[in-house]
């Protein structure tokens, strides 16, 4: 099942010190968390969109966030 991007988030450093929060979900109730710090990424399912959403938020607790969500442009038909 395809997971739509909800809310995409960018902590502004390159490289090895970049970390992105990242949450996607999809109508048939399935809820994912990714974490990319550099070249690593850890993505969990949550059983809620409001579990998913406090643990995006939990990670973007410390430092300044970017949200990338609405500069993403849809893809061309």
């Amino acid at each position: 099942m395809d997971l739509d991007l909800l809310e995409h988030w960018w902590n502004g450093a390159v490289g090895k010190d970049r970390e992105d929060v990242i949450l996607r979900s999809s109508a048939g109730g399935r809820h994912e968390v990714e974490l990319k710090v550099g070249n690593r990424s850890l993505k969990r399912d949550y059983r809620t969109l409001e579990e998913a959403q406090q643990i995006s938020s939990g990670l973007r607790a410390v430092g300044f966030w970017l949200e990338l969500t609405s500069t993403r442009q849809p893809a061309a038909a």
